[in-house]
């Protein structure tokens, strides 16, 4: 379930489509301040089974789910995960589920960070910034030292997240959330009719879908969001094999990389 925050900020795009201006493309990766994977030592990833929506976008602005698009997508962008998991410099492991009372360990958390990344989402990519997460700092241009204020990823998801290492093993924990809505017939002939209404200067322009996504890192020690990357604009269709490639890609830039072996376990 998509979080309450992050769900007002995805309705806010979705009733922007309608309007005469697109809606930005806002990407960004962020990593928190100071932050660095161990030089040395294994360092274990466990990649949550990525939540994924996929369904059509009428001509009034009402997103349709699509159970069988979904499915497909949620496929192929873990079978791309597994496949690009060498980006990841790390021994990493995909869980669908946890049993028992770690599956609802692992439900509370999952939600958890939905809220807080709604909080990042609306705070870091779509501008609203908090003067509490921004720091100044200082460099050198034109042989003078300057300063700029800029914000920081200081989210956390609370110490409570080391039941999940507990539980899983793992050092780090990613999640992965995407939602696409591709506009229906009726959606495409109003974007062709505002499209045409340009012509003779009434221009209203009808967005033809929307496509947004994020993928987060956590430290499992510490419950500190260490990497956090969204776009609200993604490309690349996940129902088909190439397009889930490029999607995942995406949402991969700005991943902290470090030069070690790699495991894959199932």
């Amino acid at each position: 379930m998509v979080s309450m925050r992050l769900r007002a900020a995805l309705g806010a795009a979705l009733s922007m489509s309608l309007v005469a201006t697109a809606v930005p493309a806002h990407a960004g990766s962020m990593t928190r301040e100071g932050f660095a994977f161990p030089a040395d030592g294994d360092m274990k990833i466990v990649v949550f089974r990525p939540d994924v929506h996929v369904g059509s976008l009428k001509v009034g602005g009402m997103d349709e789910p699509n159970a069988e698009w979904t499915e497909q997508a949620r496929v192929n962008i873990q079978n791309q995960l597994q496949a690009q998991a060498e980006a990841l410099n790390a021994q990493v492991s995909f869980i669908d589920e946890l049993e028992g009372e770690n599956a609802e360990l692992l439900t509370e958390y999952r939600g958890l960070f939905e809220a807080v990344s709604g909080s990042v989402f609306q705070h870091v990519t779509q501008g609203d910034s908090l003067d509490t997460k921004k720091v100044t700092q200082t460099y050198e241009s034109g042989g003078k030292p300057r300063t700029r204020t800029v914000n920081t990823l200081d989210w956390t998801l609370g110490p409570g997240a080391a039941q999940l290492k507990e539980a899983t093993g793992a050092d780090y924990a990613m999640f992965v959330f995407t939602h696409d809505s591709y506009g229906d017939a009726g959606r495409k002939a109003a974007q062709a009719v505002g499209m045409l209404g340009c012509i003779i200067g009434a221009c209203v322009v009808v967005q033809a879908g929307v496509h947004v996504g994020y993928a987060g890192l956590v430290n499992l020690e510490t419950g500190n969001i260490v990497w956090f990357n969204t776009d609200m604009s993604m490309g690349g269709d996940p129902r088909k094999e190439d397009g889930a490639q490029k999607r995942v890609g995406q949402l991969m830039e700005g991943f902290p990389m470090r030069n070690t072996t790699v495991a894959i376990a199932d």
